[in-house]
């Protein structure tokens, strides 16, 4: 896996999703649910809303704003969803974070 630095484990918050710039400058939502560690697009792909601002179960994501869900694991829609969501694999090494560049 080519790897992109994302963030410090502490900057993401347990139980907590969180938008981040990548090294590259990419906007990626981070999730952070107990020992897991996810990441995707930060927006949604329906009308571009900040998925950050979402719900997340500890499978599925949900978008606040029409309520799209994804299963976070493989990006593939439930629900209403009518759109894959791009998720990105998260590597921890030590204190840092990386995604699959």
């Amino acid at each position: 896996m080519a790897r992109e630095f994302l963030c410090k484990l502490a900057d993401i918050p347990a139980d907590s999703l969180k938008e981040v710039r990548s090294e590259r400058g990419r906007k990626i939502c981070a999730i952070r649910a107990g020992d897991a560690f996810y990441a995707c697009q930060s927006a949604c792909p329906h009308e571009g809303h900040a998925l950050c601002n979402g719900v997340f179960d500890g499978t599925t994501l949900t978008c606040l704003e029409h309520f799209w869900q994804w299963d976070i694991r493989s990006g593939e829609p439930t629900g209403r969803a009518e759109a894959a969501l791009r998720v990105f694999p998260v590597e921890v090494d030590g204190d840092s974070v990386y995604v699959d560049a």
